[in-house]
């Protein structure tokens, strides 16, 4: 077993005032609200990101679409879980344009992805639930819960299956808003991306694993976003819901196969992509190795009665906020890191802000603040751009590569039990 050290006797710097990090989101919405492209009743963003081609990639400046990972929908999610302690008028005004534009959007999406959580319907009817709970407008709420229901008669994708693409990420999300909203086909639908979950799984000796991307890989990944740790804590999830062991046992088979890739002396899972990268064989992100994977692992021992395993869960959950700790001490490195949700410190800092706040552990929450200190201390006090999760092309505007949520992360830091998670989507027990 993996001992974690008390992390904040390593943070040598005393934490921001409070006051600071609503600031400093503040200070993120209202550039955002400046750079908005308009028309009419709707906005739009124009920002740096990376398109693939022929397993290539490129930096492109473009338009935001509207998702939640990189669109507008995930923007106004920012703006809206901002707007209940500002009550800014421009930033309302810039919300309400990012949302008739994802509204004017949705329907353009692919049909593999309309099931999707951050690529497609699914998040987009999401957000517009939370945000009209936030505004407390019941026109947001029907029109959300409506595009969610609509789902219904979208047939499942068989290849978008994980946390970031489909069944994985959309099965929370049903069952968080099925219970608030006494929506039982809500429910049925959960039940039905958890079969489809069960019918794709591999089965092999060292477990159960899922085919979730067409690029080249050593094995079926590792990780929460693409991997079996997303995909176990929806089952489990489901199992919650609905007391079917099949979920049950098909997750815990799932971690059975993650276990097989732990490096001990990394405290970390190997990622296995094949990125071209000989020296690199376990990932510090969201979506690829310990944070993603530690958020998994924070779920399932809240679930921990239904889990005959434990131990196990512990063990795991220990190693993740050992190594991600440790990642997030070091010291900071403009230009060699970036600070979006997906892939970066403000990502991978959601961790120690769930474990910290769950397991009541001021030493965890000190390692997110020392990220919220860097962040203030290099960007704003300087006046730099912020890095996104582009691999430096330049900054973002969007949600889980760009400074919205960066901003959101730093409400996270301000108030973590009113601002709600985008990373980790845990329906209300």
């Amino acid at each position: 077993m993996v001992t974690f050290t008390n992390a904040a006797h390593a943070v040598q710097q005393p934490s921001l005032p409070n006051s600071l990090y609503l600031e400093v989101a503040d200070r993120i919405a209202n550039r955002l609200c400046r750079d908005a492209i308009w028309d009419k009743d709707r906005c739009n963003w124009l920002g740096w990101g990376m398109e693939y081609s022929q397993q290539r990639r490129s930096a492109v400046y473009q338009a935001c679409g509207s998702e939640l990972y990189g669109g507008t929908i995930g923007i106004a999610l920012f703006l809206a879980e901002l707007l209940k302690y500002t009550g800014d008028r421009q930033q309302l005004r810039c919300l309400e344009g990012a949302v008739n534009q994802a509204w004017s959007m949705h329907a353009k999406r692919s049909p593999s992805l309309r099931h999707s959580f951050y690529s497609g319907s699914c998040g987009i009817a999401f957000a517009m639930t939370r945000i009209g709970e936030l505004l407390q407008r019941e026109r947001l709420i029907e029109r959300g819960m409506t595009l969610m229901l609509e789902l219904r008669d979208v047939p499942i994708d068989k290849k978008n299956i994980d946390v970031i693409g489909g069944s994985a990420g959309a099965i929370p999300a049903l069952l968080l808003l099925a219970k608030k909203y006494s929506e039982a086909s809500l429910l049925d639908l959960a039940c039905a991306h958890g079969q489809h979950l069960l019918g794709l799984a591999e089965q092999n000796p060292m477990g159960a694993s899922w085919a979730t991307i067409t690029s080249p890989v050593k094995a079926n990944l590792t990780g929460f976003a693409h991997g079996t740790a997303g995909i176990a804590t929806a089952l489990v999830s489901l199992y919650q819901a609905t007391g079917d062991q099949s979920y049950l046992l098909q997750a815990e088979s799932a971690l059975q196969y993650e276990k097989q890739w732990f490096h001990e002396d990394e405290s970390n899972w190997e990622d296995l992509r094949q990125t071209g990268h000989a020296n690199q064989s376990c990932s510090m992100g969201w979506c690829h190795g310990a944070p993603g994977i530690g958020l998994s692992r924070l779920r399932l021992l809240q679930l921990q009665p239904l889990l005959p395993n434990r131990p196990t869960i512990s063990q795991d959950l220990e190693a993740a906020l050992a190594s991600t700790s440790r990642a997030l001490m070091k010291p900071w490195a403009p230009g060699m890191n970036n600070y979006s949700l997906c892939h970066g410190a403000a990502g991978n800092a959601e961790l120690m802000i769930l474990a910290g706040q769950y397991l009541q552990r001021p030493d965890l929450s000190a390692v997110a603040e020392k990220v919220g200190q860097d962040g203030y201390d290099f960007y704003v006090k300087q006046g730099l751009p912020w890095p996104c999760g582009n691999s430096g092309a330049g900054e973002s505007p969007n949600l889980m590569l760009g400074m919205a949520g960066i901003g959101h992360f730093y409400l996270r830091l301000y108030d973590p039990l009113q601002v709600a998670s985008v990373l980790s989507i845990w329906p209300d027990d």
